[in-house]
């Protein structure tokens, strides 16, 4: 009888010892990989899906960043060995840490601790309020992940600024500004890029500053501006192309070949009427902008109607070349300019022409972005 007991004691305690492991083995949750949709660590931006699988990890209760953050979840996409959830959005009323970071699991098998690298994204420039503000006006930006911002510049230069939200931001245009530039903003994660500003560029950071000037943009080789007629070459003429491969997009291209038997040279529009306003007589209030790309030392007229101008391309690359209109010598000749005591009528001007020198040199220009800024 005695044996009969000690056996059955023995068999009881086997038992309770196997079910006693087998109920601490099950109620021990384990991670075994942690990884988001774009990095196989543990690392993700506000927004993304990140997947744990491990063991005994059914029974998700709740997730815990940081210690004081709930993260919601959907718990039919869990289950004994996977977990899925987002990273929370991030609420700028309601902030939380950028960088590695404790995250909680309390499942019904017990609590699984880890660690999880919330990576801050870099700031995304939108769009201004206003496109050509004036020295001393408030300009809005909207854009997004404006989160601990370390400066914003103008031209380089520190602007004071009011951060509204992680999506907004205002500042004044500074009252000594020269000419319009960049604005970039630059926080923990990286700064705005900078965009050129030209044809069809859209949310370009560069704000142009009003000093009391209307530019008219004339012709950019991509259906846009005021001229909408055809370009043609003349005289001692080599090849035009007007779909040439520009800063950004399309732009004209004039070659010379060297030919010298009627002394001259160009290409122009062919006269489409007058495209300024009627009000623009003065030629000392409008200036004629370009850009151009040319091999350093090339020398070219701006011709508009009779009225020319010489530029001569110093560095490589493309870049603006400007002239104030009452600076256009009569007659086709640059050098007038000095003496002519009448000057061009900008109201009345009908044509843009390029020429190269007729030296019988061969050389080439590409020109682009035609504009008259004219002073209000």
């Amino acid at each position: 009888m005695k044996n009969i007991y000690k056996i059955n004691l023995i068999v009881i305690m086997l038992i309770s010892a196997l079910f006693s492991c087998s109920k601490d083995e099950v109620g021990t949750p384990t991670i075994t990989t942690f990884s988001s949709q774009t990095n196989p660590n543990a690392s993700g931006v506000p927004g993304d899906l990140l997947k744990i699988e491990g063991t005994n990890l059914s029974g998700l209760k709740q997730i815990v960043l940081d210690n004081k953050l709930d993260v919601s979840f959907n718990p039919n996409l869990n289950s004994n060995i996977a977990i899925f959830f987002n990273i929370p959005n991030y609420d700028f009323e309601n902030p939380y840490n950028f960088g590695v970071q404790p995250i909680k699991f309390v499942t019904a098998n017990g609590v699984v601790d880890s660690q999880i690298n919330i990576i801050q994204p870099a700031p995304v420039f939108g769009n201004f309020s206003v496109l050509n503000p004036k020295l001393g006006n408030k300009v809005t930006i909207k854009g997004r992940w404006f989160i601990d911002v370390s400066s914003v510049t103008f031209g380089g230069e520190p602007l004071d600024y009011t951060l509204v939200s992680d999506k907004e931001m205002y500042f004044t245009v500074p009252t000594d500004a020269t000419a319009g530039a960049n604005v970039v903003i630059t926080t923990p994660a990286g700064s705005t890029p900078i965009v050129p500003p030209g044809p069809g560029v859209a949310n370009t950071t560069f704000l142009d500053i009003n000093f009391g000037f209307v530019d008219y943009l004339f012709e950019d080789f991509d259906g846009n501006g005021l001229y909408k007629s055809t370009w043609g070459s003349y005289g001692d003429a080599g090849a035009l192309s007007v779909t040439a491969i520009g800063q950004t997009a399309n732009s004209a291209q004039y070659d010379y070949y060297g030919a010298t038997a009627n002394g001259y040279n160009g290409c122009q529009n062919n006269e489409a009427g007058a495209f300024l306003p009627s009000s623009a007589t003065a030629a000392s209030k409008v200036t004629f902008k370009m850009m151009v790309n040319a091999n350093p030392g090339t020398s070219f007229d701006v011709i508009l109607d009779t009225w020319a101008y010489n530029f001569t391309i110093t560095t490589s690359g493309w870049q603006e070349v400007s002239a104030v209109l009452d600076q256009f010598g009569s007659g086709y000749n640059p050098g007038n300019a000095a003496t002519d005591t009448k000057k061009v009528d900008p109201s009345g001007i009908l044509q843009v022409k390029v020429s190269l020198p007729n030296n019988g040199i061969v050389s080439s220009v590409k020109f682009d972005d035609i504009k008259f800024r004219v002073e209000e």
